[in-house]
C-alpha cells in the first residue's frame, strides 16, 4: 500500500489521485466537504492553519486530513486549551462516489453532495446538502441540518436543533432538548423512530399521505393536522393508524418522549 504524507504549515492546495474516501479530523476551525461531479482527483485546500502543521496522509485509496490524535486525545487537548494551536480551515473536493467522514471538536462542518456521509462534532454546527445513501450525524452541542437528503438518516444531538428534509427513508433520531423537524419530500413515506426528552418533534408529510403513529411518554401531546389525538392512558399513550385510500404507502412514526409535543402536519 503506497503512502504519501504532507505537513502543511501555511495555506496550500494539494491534489491527490486515486482516492475513494476522505477523512477529516479537526480540533477547531471549519471543514467543508464538496462532491464535484466533474472532479477526477481529490483536492485539499488548506485555507488557514494554526501553529501546529496540519497532516495530510494518503494511504492507498484513502485520504486523511487532520491532526494525529485519537478522539479522546482531541477532547483532552480542547480542555487543555490547545484548540487554537491545532485550528485549521480546510476545503476538500472529492469525486463522485467518495465516502466522507468528518470529526471535529470545536469546528463547524458543511458537506455538499456525497454518499455514505458521517459527521460528528462535540460543539459546532453541521450542515449537509444533497447527500445520498446512509447519513450519520452526531453532535453534543450544536445544530444539525440535513437538506435535500435521499436515503436513510441516523442523527443524535444533546443540546441543539435538528432539521432533516428530503426523500427520506428510514430515519432514527435522538434528542435531549431542542426542536426536531423532519420534512419528507412529495412521494415519499418515511419510517421514523424518534426519542426525545424535552422539546418538540414536528413531522411534515405530503398531503394525503397515510400515517401510523405510536407515541409513548410520561407527558406531552400528539397533534395530527391541527387536531389533538387523545391519549388512551394516564401517561401519554397514542396509537393512531390510517388506511390508505388510493394505494399510497403509509408513513410510520414511533416516538418515545419524556415530555414533548409531537406534531404531524400534511396541510
Amino acid at each position: 500500500m503506497s503512502t504519501e504524507t504532507w505537513a502543511v504549515a501555511a495555506p496550500q492546495t494539494i491534489d491527490v489521485e486515486g482516492v475513494t474516501g476522505a477523512t477529516v479530523r479537526l480540533q477547531g476551525g471549519r471543514a467543508e466537504m464538496v462532491t464535484d461531479p466533474a472532479a477526477t482527483t481529490t483536492r485539499v485546500e488548506v485555507l488557514e492553519v494554526g501553529a501546529r502543521p496540519l497532516q495530510v496522509v494518503r494511504e492507498g485509496d484513502r485520504l486523511r486530513v487532520g491532526y494525529d490524535r485519537t478522539w479522546v486525545d482531541a477532547v483532552r487537548s480542547r480542555l487543555s486549551n490547545l484548540t487554537q494551536t491545532e485550528r485549521a480551515v480546510v476545503r476538500v473536493v472529492v469525486p463522485p462516489g467518495s465516502a466522507v467522514d468528518v470529526g471535529t471538536i470545536d469546528a463547524d462542518v458543511e458537506v455538499t453532495g456525497g454518499r455514505a456521509v458521517a459527521v460528528r462534532t462535540v460543539t459546532g454546527s453541521v450542515r449537509t446538502h444533497g447527500t445520498t445513501g446512509p447519513l450519520a450525524l452526531r453532535a453534543v452541542s450544536g445544530d444539525l441540518t440535513a437538506a435535500g437528503h435521499t436515503g436513510d438518516v441516523s442523527a443524535s444531538v444533546v443540546s441543539g436543533a435538528l432539521s432533516l428534509d428530503g426523500a427520506l427513508a428510514r430515519v432514527s433520531v435522538t434528542a435531549a432538548s431542542g426542536a426536531t423537524s423532519i420534512t419528507a419530500a412529495a412521494g415519499t413515506s418515511p419510517m421514523v423512530n424518534a426519542r426525545t426528552v424535552s422539546g418538540t418533534l414536528d413531522v411534515r408529510l405530503a398531503p394525503g399521505t397515510p400515517v401510523n403513529l405510536k407515541v409513548r411518554g410520561a407527558s406531552g401531546q400528539v397533534v395530527v393536522d391541527g387536531s389533538v389525538v387523545p391519549s388512551s392512558g394516564t401517561t401519554l399513550v397514542v396509537d393512531h393508524a390510517e388506511q390508505a385510500s388510493g394505494g399510497e404507502p403509509a408513513a410510520y412514526l414511533s416516538a418515545t418522549v419524556t415530555s414533548a409535543r409531537v406534531t404531524v402536519d400534511r396541510r
